[in-house]
């Protein structure tokens, strides 16, 4: 099943590392700030038991059970085991046969899915049940039970485990693609010599088709045992009364003498660097990338300050070596379009530092090959500068402040991941405000002389895996691996020059500018802009400039969000009676404008020391800046941006090259038969499509700076009739000085607002029907897509309907697709209203499956379509869907996203997802089945399939 995805506080700083032997002139010795608040216990049997108390969100507690076991623990002939039993767990345990578990949760409001599941990897089985309500003692022993049964009692019944086969293969096909294949191909040959090669979550086929039910339960009780296992308990309980459960609960669970040793694996170091080759029929990607594998610290290490040192020096390092890069592309005889460095790991066993290239096209890959050893190689011969390091600190700084803000009220599935990663990896639990206060402390006390120190742990000779990932179709322009290590020795036998240091770019006003003024001023209230919302507007303020434009500031101090927030917005986009091609033409260009001199890397450097951000965007409606910023200080560098944006833009010829040259290979390269697919379903999907169309290479060459700097000033650089909407905790009163200085003084010329036609593709209606059959696939999928449609009205309460039938389908078709015939891993069912260009519901039906079962499944997906037509939700559906959608609604306690709200409600784009927690009581089966009915027989059903041609 997949990972849940969180952000995890260990995600974010990695303690994880680059060997001793360091420059620092400071004690890093000592014990990093431990989170204290866990309460850590083992019992005689050997599980370990981890509580905590943490109320984000109150009234809720997740409920984990760690297994300290994976993939790497499966012997040959068990491949794919620990995640075949991670689907068993939820199939039948001792004390909810069947699927009893998901029954009763669902029953609380606890969704399998959202909030039950579960991960496999290679090292870990993860089982949680989250969000679960603990108002009740009952509630919180059926959880513990739960676990209980997970540890020890998973019943693998006969019949269940022949039924999970066809849904456990469906999962292994659902990643037969090019892009899974490319990344396990690259994954291979970095973790080549070692157990991790040969091992894969997902397992065989082979294996998954045949193995018997005694081999799982051998292999089930000879890892899952109370010695390799955590418990882990977080949220609104009371600590000791848990503690209390947990031993009456868990002691019971048999002690294993004598048990199974976990291994644990490592990465062979090489001293020649290994080659290898990936190439694939399907891929359309070209890359190469070298890989040097690091050390990481020992787990004695990880607890002390050694390790965040660590981590900031590595991100140190990445930064400067990232703008290095940035350099070395942009030059005119660059040999490659782009480098991309980054950090990683390989599991437990190693750090990684990968740079990837992409090659400038498909004869020049040892070329992109040889910037990377360029680049290594120049780092290593000279170090850094300490004009380079000043500024990377200033960036660096601002991220670690970003991170910060990000976590610093961390929720109860944050405490979880931590807990994990303590368990599984001896990672410490850390104090999150005194481990970033530690981090600023060491900042400021880093030297040029430590960085460069670290670099020859960082980039050494030995432990290099270079790969070169490509199309099959190019594999003639390969070059051997005798080519790629003499170039790598000739590279590193000839000095380099040192780099020069470019400075960062600064943003600068050639001249004073004249404030310019308010003419009106205005309170606001919901009232005033029509929002429909449960929460007031209040502290806001509108202004009507001089020049044309208007600016609405609300004071917004709640939610855990601290950044203001900004978007201004004005009638045109796609609507302005001009061209379509040109239109498109410009949006693909807008990042690559220059302004006030800086392109897009320089604009990117500058704004991560800043911290702030303006973007311009454009709609098919509208066109639109937005921008962010997150504190008083920064706020004058925001608006100074923002009003560059409007009076200080051009072209880079450099970019425009670039861009016309992207656009030409575009027309050249074979488009492959995915994008064949997607350019067929776009044709039959819609009755009128303005927006589509095919550049040619004639117009692509005529493309000019001066005809890109028209396009943008028709439609950026007059602030006539725009209003910018901002939202923070910032007073207005320093609001108002800076929209008088910056916004106000931008100077207006005359604006007739144009008459606008409106260019959005209309849905076909009818029955529409693609069965694809592509040819030289190794793929061995069918991807299948079902919609229907139908008219309805645009409404808060229309929407909330459309939710509902969606988590219907959801549930109906887990049961008659996935559990009851194997047909496929996971069926994605979404339900949408859309206002634009007429007032549709739309429900999409999505899933993979063995190209054989497409015919069949789709005659399920009508038949539960015409089962819920028919009779309708039933009760029991209804109540599980509101107790469920109750809870999410209790939950959701940031402070609104007024910039939305109120733009929304100026355009008359209601935001219909602000009155659903008010209108959920309201809702009967009745009206949804009403509703189902009249979108569902509306006759508007489009089918279709991609799959390989057999």
């Amino acid at each position: 099943m997949n990972q849940i995805k969180r952000i995890t506080i260990l995600l974010l700083v990695a303690l994880i590392g680059i060997t001793a032997g360091f420059a620092q002139s400071f004690d890093v010795t000592g014990p990093l700030p431990a989170d204290n608040n866990f309460k850590i216990g083992k019992l005689e049997n050997g599980l370990t038991y981890y509580i905590r108390h943490a109320t984000n969100p109150a009234g809720r507690a997740e409920f984990f059970i760690v297994h300290n076991v994976g993939s790497l623990q499966e012997n040959d002939n068990q491949r794919g085991l620990a995640h075949f039993l991670e689907h068993m767990a939820f199939n039948g345990t001792k004390n909810f046969p069947k699927k009893q578990l998901l029954e009763y949760f669902g029953s609380i409001g606890v969704k399998f899915g959202a909030n039950i599941n579960a991960y496999t990897s290679m090292e870990r089985t993860v089982y949680n049940i989250s969000a679960v309500p603990v108002q009740r003692g009952v509630v919180i022993d059926s959880a513990l039970l739960a676990l209980h049964d997970w540890s020890h009692y998973i019943s693998c019944e006969p019949a269940e485990v022949e039924a999970e086969r066809g849904v456990v293969r469906e999962e292994w096909r659902r990643g037969d693609d090019a892009r899974t294949r490319m990344m396990k191909g690259i994954t291979r040959f970095e973790q080549s010599g070692s157990r991790f090669a040969q091992r894969d979550v997902i397992g065989l086929p082979e294996i998954i088709n045949t193995f018997t039910r005694e081999t799982l339960v051998d292999y089930y009780h000879k890892w899952y045992r109370p010695d390799l296992q955590a418990v882990i308990i977080v949220g609104d309980i009371d600590v000791a009364d848990i503690e209390k459960r947990i031993i009456e609960r868990f002691s019971t669970i048999p002690k294993v003498e004598n048990g199974a040793v976990r291994e644990s694996y490592s990465i062979p170091e090489n001293k020649k660097p290994i080659v290898g080759f990936h190439t694939d029929p399907e891929s359309k990607a070209l890359s190469v990338r070298m890989t040097i594998k690091i050390p990481h610290l020992s787990a004695a290490k990880r607890h002390t300050t050694e390790a965040l040192y660590d981590e900031l020096i590595r991100n140190l390092f990445l930064d400067m070596f990232k703008i290095r890069c940035q350099v070395a592309v942009e030059g005119t005889d660059s040999l490659t379009k782009a480098l991309i460095p980054v950090f990683g790991n390989i599991s437990y066993a190693s750090g990684t530092f990968t740079t990837t290239s992409l090659p400038v096209n498909n004869k020049s890959t040892l070329n992109a090959l040889k910037a990377v050893f360029i680049e290594v190689e120049r780092v290593k011969q000279h170090g850094f500068e300490q004009d380079e390091l000043d500024p990377a600190l200033i960036r660096v700084k601002k991220q670690w402040d970003g991170f910060h803000k990000r976590v610093a009220k961390p929720k109860n599935e944050d405490y979880v991941s931590a807990a994990v990663e303590h368990f599984t990896r001896n990672n410490p639990l850390l104090n999150i405000d005194g481990y970033f206060g530690l981090s600023k402390e060491l900042l400021n006390k880093i030297t040029l002389e430590d960085v460069n120190s670290a670099i020859s742990k960082i980039i050494t000779d030995q432990n290099r895996v270079i790969i070169f990932a490509i199309p099959e179709s190019d594999k003639i322009y390969l070059p051997t691996e005798d080519d790629v290590l003499s170039l790598l020795d000739e590279v590193q036998n000839t000095p380099l020059e040192k780099f020069i240091p470019v400075s960062d770019k600064e943003i600068s006003l050639l001249k004073e500018i004249a404030p310019g003024k308010i003419s009106k001023t205005k309170a606001l209230t919901s009232k005033d802009l029509n929002i429909k919302y449960e929460k007031q507007l209040d502290s806001a303020t509108e202004w009507t400039l001089e020049n044309g434009a208007r600016v609405i500031w609300k004071e917004s101090y709640g939610g855990s969000d601290k950044s203001i927030r900004m978007r201004a917005f004005r009638n045109g986009g796609y609507a302005l009676p001009q061209s379509i091609r040109e239109t498109k033409i410009l949006e693909q260009f807008l990042s690559r404008f220059s302004v006030n001199g800086l392109n897009k890397n320089d604009r990117t450097k500058w704004s991560t020391k800043k911290g702030v951000s303006v973007s311009s965007g454009i709609g098919y409606r509208s066109n639109e800046f937005s921008g962010t910023f997150t504190n008083v200080k920064e706020a004058e560098d925001m608006f100074r941006l923002l009003y560059l944006h409007f009076t200080d833009v051009s072209v880079d010829d450099r970019e425009l090259r670039n861009f016309k040259t992207q656009l030409l290979k575009g027309l050249s390269t074979d488009k492959g038969e995915t994008n064949s697919f997607r350019d067929s379903v776009n044709k039959l999907r819609f009755a009128v499509n303005p927006t589509h169309f095919k550049l040619d290479s004639a117009y692509i060459n005529s493309i000019t700076a001066d005809m890109l700097m028209q396009l943008y000033s028709n439609q950026f650089m007059n602030p006539v009739g725009y209003t910018f909407v901002f939202s923070g905790p910032m007073e207005a009163s320093k609001g108002k000085e800076l929209t008088e200085k910056y916004i106000a003084s931008i100077k207006s010329s005359k604006y007739n607002a144009p008459k606008l036609s409106y260019k959005e593709a209309t849905v076909k209606d009818g029955e529409v029907e693609l069965r694809y059959k592509a040819k030289n696939m190794l793929s061995t999928k069918a991807e299948v897509t079902r919609t229907y449609h139908g008219k309805t009205e645009y409404s808060a309460e229309n929407n909330l309907m459309a939710k509902f039938i969606t988590y219907i389908l959801r549930d109906r078709y887990m049961k008659s697709i996935r559990e009851e015939r194997g047909g496929t891993y996971h069926v994605g069912v979404t339900g949408e209203i859309t206002k634009y260009p007429k007032t549709l519901c739309k429900f999409t039906i999505e899933f993979d499956t063995d190209p054989a079962l497409v015919t069949d499944l789709l005659e399920v997906v009508q038949m539960e379509i015409e089962k819920l037509v028919k009779s309708g939700p039933t009760e029991k559906e209804m109540k599980e869907i509101k107790l469920y959608l109750s809870k999410v609604y209790q939950d959701q306690k940031d402070d609104p996203a007024w910039v939305s709200i109120i733009t929304n409600a100026i355009i008359g784009e209601q935001d219909l997802k602000l009155e659903e927690k008010k209108l959920l009581d309201k809702m009967n089966s009745a009206d949804i089945h009403k509703f189902a009915t009249s979108i569902f027989n509306a006759g508007n059903r489009m089918t279709f399939v991609f799959e390989p041609e057999m």
